[in-house]
């Protein structure tokens, strides 16, 4: 011991607890050399050979031959570690000759009760201000070697019988040590909580979980799987945990060898100390334990336990080969008989000699020769001389030159980053960081919830989906993302959709060499904002005839047939965000090659327009279903339709009007009123309204036009000061010519409304744009105002049915079965037609594309170019007409594409009144404007 950790200042009432003799203060060095821990490594320090560290980690067993008079030798040397500064050194002393353990030398059950002395002392409080020794494995052990005895505490026979007893005893001790299993089970919870919770609540807090607990720590459990891997009494017989158990039990465990069975209970004892000082940064308690623990064994002789135990700790240390913290000093009066073993390994009586060299003579022994798995480098006897006793002449001499000077024991501190004050501080700080952290993580997690549509970081969907300040959800979604529609029905459409896409990757993968392209049907009508439900259905309608394609193709087995798939998109209301989508879809295609174009794009609007010019920048062709605006065409030649342009459909409707005037006083007169929304920013109501108008003129009627203002959005200001549709509905009721309504739905719905309050006896004859047919697709909708007659026009023949005729409601039939009831009414409007010949477009240009150059790359410009040519014998015969682009290579809009005249009547329902265009060989009404030919013919 250095001269700075001793205290030669030591107040007489400490020293007088310790005997004094010659060479006291040279063994209170010793055990103060022992019991300090490196702050690094283990004891004793190593040698260091060329800068590496060589030799073994232990503590030796201090053997301490005292003779007959040094009775208090023991307790003596607990005084001195129990007055240690700044803190006690754990220690217990247990007496052999009075403990209880004196039934023979051999005797297992006396080292276990030696060893459960010394457990149970280690473990209690005053020795754990570095925190308490938990014998968990020991316990273990422990509690099976007494499981069956006779003498056993509270177990009288209960220990007896087969695995079952063994298993209900075992799972008993886990509920007893586990407090909240006893308040579960207790008295007074059953009454508190009679009546209260529920009869399964309690059967399976009280019974099922606690027995599924046991048994998940009967397997995970540490001390269980310790117990089957170590060393002794080869665990593995006969294979299982409660066979080894068994045989820990008494009687069982007195046909096993006794020092095997010696040798686990010290193991055990051993590992959970090692556990317990095991260096780990995350449990700064194990650098704080800067003193090895003491096991003092008093009256250690020939007939007690004292011998076998020293030497099971020693063949345990030698065969496990691991650093266990526990300092052995044994006192005996005798040493070891002349010719036993244990006094072969002492060594020589001279070397024996109490010296202040004697721990380097030990070191340097241990390091060279501790790993020669025997035992005597690990004794370290030690002869302690004659008691003195007071009377005698150098006692008090002695007692101040030696006992005084060296009893004060010092320990070393614990690292500074180890220490209580730190460890609390740091945990704080951890903590604080933690919250701060997770509070930042949590905000972040919730901005980037709002800015996803509601989407976690984690969800394949988000990054392709974007919140707009309108709360409408935008982008792209590729897995599964609904909108947030509040249309079962539309939600049914989407993951059909969704679905059809992991069967068509699995296609692919099955079959490589066919086709493999992916469209992105882009929509304004995903959006749910200030919509009803019915209004939801036009763009529901379109995606199911595009799933309809879609399906055709995956049930396609040939080597040319595409497989395909469809992302939904949306634009927002309007077409507004339209912008904002195109860049989400062109960043997600420098990712997904296989995306080749885009179908949907709903409502002319100018919005509509800048996002067609973005696409074009993007490369992207695009089909649009039902946008007829003549202005569409010029702002890109990659933009075609398959619906007709407001030019054509503006001389369908005068040739029809001018079929319906005459003579007669149920006959209008040759005048129209056209009625067109004031909205600057809606392209389709203004270009149809134009054409209309001059249309009309060249037939002889007298135009006027009538403007409306439609209802802003929420929050937005009116784009015009022009009377509502309901004020401009009123105003139409004297008319004596035609009313023409080119405008949307729910604003002609707004205008039947005011003329079924002013003249619903006597109402105009109505003739209504192409958009009028989502209102009249609507049944509930559509006999809103019964007496009030109307025509609008139709992008189909009319009403279809689900009864195998028609190859797209046949195979919506079979996706859709629950839609069919409605198909006479939805088909009005054409968008499931338009919807399933804008993706047969595609379908066949690729068709065309691996037919002609079969290893032309399918790229966006190939397939655009393939579109071009669809005219003559190429032309597509559609759900919706004849869909052909004359052989003109500047034409974008399909020659004489059908339209037809829907009449209305009184009762609500729909009557063909004629239509005009190709489809098939069927001739067109006699008053249609004749048909175009096509280029080259």
């Amino acid at each position: 011991m250095a001269s700075d950790e001793l205290d030669s200042t030591l107040p007489s009432p400490l020293s007088s607890h310790i005997p004094v003799f010659r060479g006291a203060g040279h063994l209170l060095r010793l055990i103060a050399d022992l019991v300090r821990r490196p702050r690094r490594r283990e004891c004793p320090e190593p040698v260091r050979h060329r800068g590496v560290a060589q030799g073994r980690e232990g503590l030796p067993v201090i053997c301490l031959v005292a003779g007959d008079d040094h009775a208090q030798l023991a307790k003596g040397i607990s005084y001195f570690l129990s007055h240690a500064d700044p803190r006690r050194v754990p220690h217990v002393v247990y007496d052999l000759g009075t403990g209880g353990a004196s039934s023979g030398p051999e005797s297992v059950e006396a080292a276990r009760r030696a060893l459960e002395r010394l457990a149970q002392g280690l473990a209690l409080s005053v020795n754990g201000s570095d925190g308490r020794v938990r014998f968990r494995r020991f316990g273990l052990v422990n509690w099976l070697a007494q499981a069956g005895a006779d003498d056993g505490p509270g177990r009288s026979g209960d220990m007896e019988g087969g695995d079952h007893t063994l298993l209900r005893g075992l799972r008993e001790r886990e509920f007893r040590r586990r407090r909240v299993f006893g308040l579960l089970r207790s008295p007074e919870t059953e009454l508190a909580v009679d009546g209260k919770v529920p009869w399964w609540v309690w059967l399976f807090a009280v019974h099922v979980f606690p027995l599924a607990w046991f048994r998940i720590r009967r397997g995970l459990g540490r001390e269980y799987r310790w117990l089957l891997n170590q060393p002794y009494l080869a665990p593995r017989d006969p294979g299982t945990f409660i066979g080894f158990a068994e045989r820990l039990t008494a009687p069982h465990n007195q046909v096993e060898d006794p020092d095997q069975l010696r040798k686990l209970m010290v193991n055990a004892f051993l590992e959970d100390l090692r556990v317990a000082f095991r260096r780990r940064f995350w449990r700064p308690r194990t650098a704080r334990r800067t003193a090895y623990c003491v096991a003092l064994l008093d009256g250690v002789a020939a007939d007690n336990c004292g011998y076998p135990l020293l030497r099971a700790v020693v063949d345990v240390r030698n065969e496990t080969g691991a650093f266990d913290p526990l300092l052995v000093i044994s006192c005996g009066a005798e040493p070891p008989a002349e010719g036993t073993r244990m006094r072969a390994d002492w060594g020589h009586s001279s070397l024996w000699e109490l010296s202040e060299r004697l721990y380097g003579g030990w070191r340097d022994t241990f390091l060279h020769q501790g790993r020669a798995r025997n035992r005597a480098p690990w004794y370290l006897p030690v002869t302690v001389p004659r008691l003195m006793p007071p009377s005698e002449g150098s006692y008090e001499l002695t007692r101040r030159l030696e006992v005084a000077q060296d009893a004060r024991l010092r320990i070393p501190e614990p690292p500074l980053w180890a220490r209580r004050v730190v460890s609390l501080a740091v945990t704080c700080a951890v903590a604080v960081a933690l919250l701060g952290g997770g509070g930042l993580v949590l905000r972040a997690e919730r901005a980037y919830r709002q800015e996803h549509c509601g989407l976690s970081r984690f969800d394949e969907d988000a990054a392709t989906l974007w919140t707009a300040e309108t709360g409408e959800c935008i982008g792209v979604a590729r897995y599964g993302f609904t909108f947030h529609s509040p249309d079962p029905a539309l939600d049914k459409t989407l993951r059909t959709v969704y679905a059809q896409n992991r069967r068509a990757e699995e296609v692919h993968q099955a079959a490589p060499d066919r086709p493999f392209v992916t469209l992105v049907h882009l929509s304004a009508l995903l959006s749910v904002t200030g919509k009803p439900t019915g209004q939801l259905a036009y763009g529901r309608e379109a995606l199911q005839g595009a799933a309809s394609a879609q399906s055709r193709q995956l049930r396609g087995t040939g080597p040319g047939e595409p497989i395909l798939r469809i992302f939904p998109a949306n634009a927002g209301s309007g077409m507004r965000f339209g912008t904002q989508a195109v860049d989400i879809l062109d960043r997600l295609r420098q990712q997904d090659p296989s995306i080749v174009g885009v179908t949907g794009l709903d409502q002319s609007r100018e919005a509509t327009n800048r996002t067609i010019r973005r696409l074009t920048a993007a490369g992207l062709p695009m089909v649009a279903t039902t946008l007829s605006a003549d202005s569409l065409v010029r702002q890109s030649p990659m933009y075609f339709q398959v619906s007709p342009q407001n030019t054509r459909e503006a001389k369908v409707a005068a040739a029809y009007a001018d079929h319906l005037v005459g003579p007669g006083a149920k006959k209008p007169v040759r005048t129209v009123r056209i009625i067109s929304s004031a909205d600057p920013s809606d392209t389709y109501s203004r270009s149809l309204g134009e054409d209309v108008a001059q249309q009309f003129r060249s037939r002889g009627f007298a135009a006027a036009k009538a403007l409306f203002t439609p209802p802003p959005p929420p929050g937005e200001e009116p784009s015009s000061d022009a009377p509502g549709p309901g004020t401009v509905g009123r105003q139409t009721c004297s008319y004596q010519g035609v009313v023409f309504f080119a405008g949307r739905s729910e604003d002609f719905e707004s205008l039947l409304g005011g003329i079924n309050e002013s003249c619903h006896s006597d109402p105009p004859v109505l003739i209504g744009g192409d958009d009028v047919a989502r209102l009249a697709a609507d049944a509930e909708r559509r006999v809103q105002y019964p007496g009030i007659p109307y025509d609008f026009l139709d992008f189909t023949l009319g009403s279809a049915r689900c009864d195998g005729t028609s190859e797209l409601y046949a195979e919506l039939g079979r996706i859709f079965p629950e839609d069919c009831a409605k198909v006479p009414s939805s088909s009005l409007d054409g968008h499931a037609a338009l919807g399933f010949d804008a993706v047969k477009l595609y379908v066949n240009a690729v068709k065309q594309l691996r037919e002609q150059a079969a290893g032309m790359p399918l790229t966006p410009p190939a397939v655009w170019h393939a579109i071009s040519g669809v005219h003559g014998q190429k032309a597509l015969d559609g759900a919706s007409g004849i869909i052909g682009f004359g052989g003109d290579v500047d034409r974008q809009v399909p020659l004489d594409k059908l339209l037809s005249v829907q009449h209305i009547d009184d009762t609500g329902r729909p009557v063909q009144a004629g239509f005009c265009g190709r489809v098939g060989g069927r001739p067109q009404s006699s008053w249609c404007p004749p048909l175009e030919s096509e280029r080259g013919r």
